[in-house]
């Protein structure tokens, strides 16, 4: 028993023996077939290299050869109901119109607007936004027609009546144009850019007491900075009302510029204001506030700053 113990012992560590240098073997020659294809697949990306040395027509052979893929019918549309759709979100297309410079992308914009009616469907807003491409291009036929158009699919849509009186307004129509943007002034009575223009309109229709008194409403509530009250003071000085004409130019001057003051009160329509009494007063007035904003006490180059510095230092 002993002498069989022993020989099954050293049988036994033998054959690991063996097995643990199979084992070795195995792995080295894993790792050398290993770093063999590694070094030739780096230096297959490179055997033309000697190539262009010599000959410059070896870059074709350098192209890799490849296939090129047809996408299906059904991709064009899932990608434009991608863009059209956004999740939780506004139609891109509109946006991109939008966002893009009318007048040198204007076939792109309304690319863009014919995309998103096209997702999304005919709309108010998007009728208007690519009447308002148009309008900028001067094409005022097809802007008036998109305008139009938004009108009957929204009745009563305000940014397409103040557009059609733009349009109007540049076929040298001031009647229908004033009458456009008193129906957009009744829905936005405080756009103070349409109460100007209808103003404007209005004087030019020989009918400047309407425009005073449209500015008049307006004002009551206004703070002192609103540019209108020098249109109503233009517009009360045209009408000999000297005294509401200089108490606008007293209000717009204690929020306007005094620069602006004054060159509305130097225009033709104040000579005879400027010519009065109170015309004289308010001019004084005037030159003491602009003399007040503009005038130093000092030239500019005698005004010295002052430093913090203690008694005994000496500033040279």
């Amino acid at each position: 028993m002993k002498s069989h113990t022993i020989r099954l012992v050293v049988a036994t560590v033998i054959g690991g023996g063996l097995m643990l240098f199979l084992l070795m073997f195995a792995v080295k020659y894993a790792q050398r077939d290993w770093s063999k294809k590694n070094q030739r697949a780096s230096a297959s990306r490179y055997h033309h290299a000697p190539a262009l040395l010599g000959d410059g027509a070896a870059l074709e052979s350098m192209e890799p050869e490849g296939w090129t893929y047809d996408l299906p019918a059904s991709a064009t549309g899932r990608e434009l109901t991608r863009l059209a759709s956004l999740p939780n979100g506004p139609n891109a297309w509109l946006l991109l119109g939008r966002v893009l410079p009318g007048k040198t992308e204007a076939d792109l914009v309304v690319a863009c607007l014919r995309m998103a009616m096209a997702a999304e469907g005919e709309t108010a807003t998007i009728k208007n936004d690519m009447g308002a491409a148009y309008l900028q291009q001067k094409r005022l036929r097809r802007a008036a027609s998109q305008f139009w158009a938004a009108e009957q699919l929204q009745p009563g849509f305000a940014p397409a009546r103040y557009n059609l009186a733009l349009c109007f307004i540049s076929r040298r129509k001031p009647e229908r144009a004033s009458r456009l943007l008193g129906q957009y002034l009744g829905q936005r009575p405080l756009d103070s850019s349409a109460l100007r223009l209808q103003a404007t309109l209005l004087t030019q229709l020989a009918r400047p007491d309407e425009a005073l008194h449209m500015l008049e409403n307006y004002l009551k509530d206004q703070p002192s900075d609103n540019p209108l009250f020098l249109e109503a003071s233009t517009l009360a000085a045209r009408l000999e009302q000297n005294g509401n004409a200089i108490r606008y130019l007293e209000t717009a001057m204690n929020g306007n510029p005094i620069q602006t003051v004054i060159r509305t009160y130097q225009s033709p329509t104040f000579r005879s204001i400027r010519l009065s009494g109170e015309g004289e007063a308010l001019t004084a007035r005037m030159a003491n506030k602009a003399r007040a904003i503009f005038s130093t006490p000092l030239p500019p180059e005698e005004i010295r700053p002052l430093r913090s510095t203690t008694p005994k230092a000496k500033v040279h």
